[in-house]
C-alpha cells in the first residue's frame, strides 16, 4: 500500500467530492509514493514529455487517494453517477486536480509549466464547467488538466485552454 502515516510533503493535501465539494478528505502521500512519483519528472527534456507526466502523476494519486476514500464510484461527466457517494462534478475535480498539480509543484517536479487559477468556461448562459490550469513557461501556451470528462482511473485530458473554451469535450 502506498499510503502511509509517514510522509515527506508535511502537510496533508485537501481533497473533496460529492458535488461542490461538499464532503472534504485529507490525503497523505507516503515517502515510497513520493519517490515514485519523483521517478516520473527524471531527466524530462520538454514541456511535451512533462504534460504527459503529468496526467500520469494525477491519475496515480486519485488511485491513491482512493484507496481510504468513496472516490473510486466517480463516473465520466455527471450523468452517469446518480447518488453515488464519491461522486465528483468539474468543481471536485477542477479542486483536486489543482491540490494534486501544486503538490507537484511544491516538490519542485515541474520544470517546464506553472500551476496556475482554476479556469471556468461559460456555454449558453448556465452551463459552467471548470478546471485545472497550468501555463509553459517558455511559451505562455496555457493548459487544462481536466480529469471531470473520464470515470475513476483514467487519465485526465491535457488541452490547450483555447480548445477547451471552445467547448472541447473527448
Amino acid at each position: 500500500m502506498l499510503l502511509a502515516t509517514g510522509t515527506l510533503h508535511a502537510e496533508p493535501l485537501q481533497l473533496c467530492y460529492d458535488y461542490g465539494c461538499a464532503k472534504q478528505l485529507e490525503m497523505e502521500i507516503s515517502g515510497e509514493a513520493r519517490d515514485w512519483l519523483a521517478g516520473l519528472f527524471d531527466d524530462l527534456h520538454d514541456a511535451t514529455i512533462e504534460r504527459s507526466q503529468i496526467q500520469h502523476a494525477v491519475q496515480a494519486l486519485y488511485l491513491l487517494a482512493a484507496q481510504d476514500s468513496p472516490l473510486w464510484h466517480d463516473k465520466g461527466g455527471d450523468r452517469f453517477d446518480n447518488d453515488a457517494d464519491g461522486r465528483m462534478d468539474c468543481i471536485d475535480h477542477s479542486h483536486n486536480d489543482s491540490a494534486f498539480l501544486h503538490y507537484l509543484a511544491a516538490q519542485g517536479w515541474l520544470h517546464y509549466h506553472r500551476v496556475d487559477d482554476i479556469v471556468r468556461r461559460t456555454r449558453y448562459l448556465v452551463a459552467q464547467h471548470f478546471a485545472s490550469h497550468i501555463t509553459e513557461q517558455d511559451t505562455g501556451q496555457e493548459w487544462v488538466v481536466d480529469s471531470w470528462f473520464n470515470s475513476f482511473g483514467e487519465p485526465p485530458v491535457v488541452v490547450p485552454l483555447a480548445l477547451w473554451k471552445e467547448g472541447f469535450s473527448p
